[in-house]
C-alpha cells in the first residue's frame, strides 16, 4: 500500500519536519521519545530531523530536560508575512491622523532576531526631529517599541537570550547572549532590571523609553494585536524632552491618543 505522501505526491521529509514543528507550537515542549510516539516515527528519524531543524534554526532545545520547542525564527517569519499581506498600509491612515492630532513624530515597529525593524514613520513638524530610518535594526532592550514586543515573552526566554553588560557570554545557551550595551546613562544594562521592566509593561500595557537610546528622546509604545489577539507590532509616539516642558503632562495626553489609535488598527486587523 502506498503511503500517504506517495498517494498525495508529498516529499515525505518535509511532511515530516513539517508535523513535528506542529506538535510542538500545540505542545510547547517535547522529548523525542515524545514526538515519536505521537507522530508515529521512529526515534532515529525524529532525531534526525530536529538535528536539522535545530542547525537550521527553527527549533531550540531546553539544556535542562533535552526538550524541544519551535524556535522565534518563525516569529521572524510571521511578521514578514503580516508586512507582505500590508500592515503599514493597513496602520499609515491613523498613523497620519494621530500625528496630526498630536504633532509628535509617530513609528512603527516589528521584532526581528530580538531587535526592533522600523517598517514606517511619521516625522515630527517641529524643527527639531528624530530621523529613525526604516529597516534598519535597533536594539530591542533600549527602545519603546523594542520593550513593548518583548514584554510579551516569558521571561525565561529573556534571560536565555540577554545577558548583563558586566556578564560573560554562557556558551550553555543556543543564543548568542545578547550584551545589554549601554547607549545613553539612562540604558538598563542589568538583566534583571530588564526584567521588572518588562514586567511592569506587561502590567501596565504600555512602555517608556526615558532618553534609554538616545538622549533627548521621550518614546512611548502601545501594542498593535491580530485577528487572534496576538501582538504583531508596536507604535510609538516620539517626545522631545526640551528644557522648560512637562514631558509628563504631554506624555499622558499623547498615549490616550496613541491607544486609541493602535486600538483602531488592531481592529482593523480583526481583533476584537
Amino acid at each position: 500500500m502506498k503511503s500517504h505522501s506517495e498517494r498525495t505526491g508529498l516529499v515525505q521529509s518535509i511532511e515530516r519536519a513539517f508535523s513535528i514543528i506542529e506538535a510542538l507550537k500545540e505542545h510547547q515542549e517535547l522529548g523525542i521519545a515524545e514526538l515519536s510516539a505521537q507522530l508515529s516515527l521512529d526515534r532515529s528519524t525524529v532525531h534526525r530531523l530536529l538535528a536539522t531543524l535545530r542547525v537550521l534554526g527553527y527549533v531550540n532545545q531546553n539544556r535542562e530536560n533535552f526538550k524541544y520547542s519551535n524556535s522565534l525564527k518563525f516569529f521572524d517569519i510571521g511578521h514578514s508575512v503580516v508586512r507582505s499581506l500590508g500592515l503599514g498600509r493597513i496602520a499609515m491612515p491613523f498613523m497620519k491622523a494621530l500625528a496630526e492630532e498630536t504633532q509628535v513624530g509617530i513609528n512603527l515597529a516589528v521584532m526581528e532576531s530580538y531587535s526592533v525593524v522600523y517598517i514606517e514613520k511619521i516625522e515630527s513638524q517641529s524643527t527639531i526631529r528624530a530621523t529613525l530610518p526604516l529597516g534598519v535594526y535597533m536594539p530591542a532592550y533600549c527602545t519603546g517599541l523594542g520593550k513593548m514586543l518583548l514584554s510579551c515573552m516569558d521571561e525565561k526566554e529573556i534571560r536565555d537570550v540577554f545577558r548583563s553588560s558586566d556578564e560573560a557570554a554562557s556558551r550553555s545557551t543556543p543564543h548568542d547572549n545578547i550584551k545589554l550595551r549601554r547607549y545613553t546613562a539612562n540604558t538598563i544594562t542589568n538583566l534583571d532590571l530588564l526584567c521588572e521592566e518588562l514586567a511592569n509593561i506587561r502590567k501596565r500595557g504600555y512602555s517608556l523609553d526615558d532618553e534609554e537610546y538616545i538622549s533627548g528622546l521621550y518614546c512611548i509604545a502601545v501594542p498593535i494585536r491580530d485577528y487572534q489577539g496576538r501582538t504583531v507590532a508596536a507604535m510609538s509616539a516620539v517626545l522631545l524632552k526640551i528644557i522648560g516642558t512637562d514631558i509628563q503632562s504631554k506624555a499622558q495626553d499623547v498615549l490616550k491618543k496613541l491607544i486609541a489609535a493602535a486600538g483602531s488598527i488592531s481592529a482593523a486587523l480583526g481583533y476584537h
